[in-house]
């Protein structure tokens, strides 16, 4: 069982729908829930695991959860302008929901065939500026973001 602590005021149903319009994106319903209730924050436990494209398996952890809110840190808006809008660095269906402690991206597909899938997004393997972002450093980490939250495990 998963804890969530340092959340946000759980955010609304209109907040969420105010972001959606803004970015024109649609949120997976499992993902939207989570917001609903927890609004970003640190989870116990942390740990996830992916398989690279070498074949070999990876892992990281989850930092901190993004929240929609008016503040600074950890802002669902503010990493979207970042990695989707000032610069395109991730794949158009990828949007991050939390962080790594280094700076990498956990990510939900919000459009096309794996639609609510949870991927790693790794910022040291990125494609140079100006060149279209691909999957070459984008690794599946689970099906839903349930099944995601469900295979997060301590360090």
């Amino acid at each position: 069982m998963i804890n969530i602590r340092n959340s946000k005021t759980p955010t609304s149903d209109e907040a969420i729908k105010t972001i959606e319009e803004k970015f024109g994106i649609a949120l997976p319903v499992e993902y939207r829930n989570f917001l609903l209730s927890h609004n970003g924050g640190r989870v116990t436990p942390a740990v996830f695991r992916f398989k690279k494209q070498s074949g070999k398996y990876a892992d990281s952890c989850v930092d901190w959860f993004l929240a929609i809110y008016d503040g600074e840190f950890d802002n669902f808006e503010s990493y979207f302008e970042t990695y989707k809008l000032d610069q395109q660095r991730l794949p158009p269906e990828l949007v991050p929901i939390a962080h790594d402690p280094g700076g990498n991206l956990i990510c939900i597909s919000v459009s096309g065939s794996q639609k609510g899938a949870v991927f790693f997004w790794d910022h040291e393997n990125e494609c140079d500026i100006g060149e279209t972002p691909t999957f070459a450093n984008v690794h599946l980490i689970a099906d839903s973001f349930s099944m995601f939250l469900a295979g997060l495990e301590d360090s």
